[in-house]
C-alpha cells in the first residue's frame, strides 16, 4: 500500500509540472506573438508579411490551451480520484495546492 501511495505522489508531482510547463509554455508563446506584431508595427511591415507566422503562433495557443484542458479536466481528475481510492489527502499529495472538488470531478465525468 506505502509504494502505491508513493507512486500516486509521484505522479501528482509530475503533472503538476506537465501543467506548470504548459503555462510556461502558453506565457512564451504569447509573448512571441507579442514580439511578432511589435515588429510589424515598428518597421512598418504590411501585415501580410507576418500573417503566416501570426496564424501559426495562434494556432499554436490554441493547441497549448487544448492540452492544457485535457490534462486539467481529465489527468488531473483521474489522478484525483485514483490518489482518494488509495486514501491519499490533501497533506499526502506533498502540496498545499487546492485540488478539484469531487462535485467538478462527477461534472467532468458526465461531459
Amino acid at each position: 500500500m506505502e509504494k502505491l501511495k508513493n507512486t500516486s505522489r509521484l505522479i501528482a508531482t509530475e503533472l503538476r509540472r506537465a501543467e506548470r510547463s504548459i503555462n510556461l509554455a502558453q506565457r512564451d508563446v504569447a509573448q512571441f506573438l507579442l514580439s511578432t506584431l511589435d515588429a510589424t508595427e515598428a518597421h512598418e511591415l504590411s501585415p501580410a508579411v507576418s500573417h503566416r507566422t501570426v496564424r501559426a503562433t495562434l494556432d499554436t495557443l490554441v493547441a497549448l490551451a487544448d492540452g492544457q484542458g485535457k490534462m486539467s479536466i481529465r489527468a488531473h481528475l483521474s489522478a484525483e480520484r485514483a490518489g482518494r481510492d488509495v486514501g491519499l489527502d490533501v497533506t499526502a499529495w506533498g502540496s498545499g495546492s487546492p485540488k478539484p472538488a469531487l462535485a467538478n470531478m462527477e461534472e467532468a465525468e458526465a461531459a
